[in-house]
């Protein structure tokens, strides 16, 4: 963890809000108000203050190197998990046309409308019973590639990867399947404290003189893919142009079933209150064209969006709280099957303020499911994240390390929700913690030099 949790939470909002400002963004039949900025800054705060509490800044202590992290019981459990997301997805896909992208883009929009009207949930068992275990492969992905001497693509695309892919093509969405890519770039970095770089330069050269990424290492090697073979790359490589093509797609796919003048400009400006024709756009679609300047808006909404909509429901909500039913996906799937007209009578409001359907950042799902309560909920994930960061740096149990992405990218999409409300972040976060506990750690045959043995660490 290069940085600490309170300071990097300040570095991701501070470059979204700088993004608002720079980008030609501008805000149409919405406003900012400055209370609802101070609110915003009131709950990073709250994170910031429960981080420093559980740790203050610390320099990295030296991992040990004769201690390795033994997932054979958690191993099973994933790879359960993978094999019955898979049939589920399987059972569910079948029959349909999962390139058919403007089928899925209604489907969702059906969906969120029947949401609205109380309707019972349209969805399979099979669809059910794969939305619960897919977020395992999440787990299993960082598990391999971290973890492993020598990562298994087989394993790492059948178990990890796969499971994600058909989540995501079952409910016709883009997040779990970038959220994956993430992780896979996160845990080939992570390697390089498991296992430290020299050794990892040591597995690269054991592959003999002329065979496929045999020899001494090249400078490549010294860099993100230590000790991964040229074949692994090659497909993450693949799979990264794939998903980024599938993006485009979506987002063109949508700009045509939105049939608005414009395509998805008009929607934007009609429909969500923003649009790009702030003070430099002459300049950015006169450089860039339609077609660029438009991905770049997609793209940088993601980005500001959860800005501007937390500043609306900070300033105007004044419903209930929801106590989970608007932040957290299950829990909303849950109540919905108890009582669907529950949820669309409290969804109602923001569908009047304009916000529902859009990213509420993590801090405005906070204040809508506990109001100022959250600050107490947002003190907890503070100090949690603070506290896997101090058993991180202190570098004694490596179990710590499987936790990091999942601490780390949880504080970057807070823009977009809580870590346990994004991309059915509170199922992935259960099977993270199962397989944490599951986990032990064992002595390695290699003697501990001296450099593996943990030092003082400075303040």
């Amino acid at each position: 963890m290069k940085h600490h949790p309170a300071v990097l939470m300040l570095i991701v909002w501070i470059t979204c809000i700088a993004a608002f400002f720079i980008l030609p963004f501008r805000l149409e039949n919405r406003t900012l108000s400055l209370y609802g900025f101070f609110v915003l800054l009131l709950f990073i705060a709250a994170f910031c203050g429960g981080a420093l509490a559980a740790s203050r800044p610390l320099a990295q202590r030296p991992w040990r190197r004769d201690l390795d992290v033994d997932f054979t019981v958690a191993d099973r459990l994933l790879k359960a998990a993978a094999v019955i997301t898979l049939v589920a997805c399987l059972v569910d896909l079948w029959g349909t046309n999962v390139l058919d992208l403007a089928a899925a883009y209604q489907q969702r929009s059906d969906r969120a409308t029947d949401l609205m009207l109380g309707a019972a949930s349209s969805s399979s068992l099979a669809f059910q019973i794969g939305f619960l275990f897919y977020p395992a492969g999440f787990i299993y992905v960082v598990r391999e590639i971290a973890f492993e001497r020598k990562p298994s693509l087989f394993k790492v695309g059948l178990y990890g990867v796969g499971p994600v892919l058909m989540a995501s093509l079952t409910q016709g969405g883009r997040s779990p399947l970038l959220y994956v890519i993430i992780l896979i770039f996160y845990a080939l970095n992570l390697r390089k404290q498991i296992f430290g770089a020299q050794a990892l330069l040591a597995i690269q050269a054991e592959r003999p003189r002329g065979s496929i990424g045999g020899g001494p290492p090249s400078r490549g090697a010294r860099q993100l893919f230590h000790g991964v073979h040229p074949l692994f790359r090659l497909c993450i490589v693949a799979v990264s142009v794939f998903a980024m093509f599938y993006f485009v797609k979506v987002f063109f796919t949508r700009a045509e079933v939105a049939n608005v003048a414009g395509g998805m400009f008009g929607v934007a400006t009609t429909i969500w209150g923003v649009s790009f024709n702030g003070w430099s756009s002459p300049f950015l679609f006169g450089i860039l064209g339609e077609g660029a300047a438009y991905l770049i808006f997609i793209f940088s909404w993601y980005l500001v969006q959860g800005f501007i909509m937390s500043n609306a429901i900070f300033t105007s909500y004044d419903g209930p709280m929801l106590f989970g039913t608007y932040g957290i996906d299950l829990v909303g799937a849950l109540v919905r099957r108890l009582n669907g007209n529950f949820v669309a009578d409290r969804f109602h409001l923001l569908v009047q303020m304009n916000v529902y359907g859009f990213l509420p950042s993590a801090f405005g799902s906070l204040y809508v499911d506990l109001k100022f309560f959250g600050l107490i909920a947002c003190m907890a994930w503070g100090w949690l994240a603070g506290l896997v960061y101090r058993r991180v740096k202190q570098g004694g149990d490596p179990r710590w390390l499987l936790l990091v992405p999942f601490v780390t990218l949880g504080i970057v999409v807070s823009l977009i929700n809580t870590p346990i409300g994004f991309s059915n972040g509170f199922t992935m976060h259960f099977w993270l913690i199962v397989t944490f506990l599951l986990a032990s750690t064992k002595l390695t045959a290699r003697a501990a030099s001296p450099a593996a043995v943990p030092q003082e660490a400075d303040s």
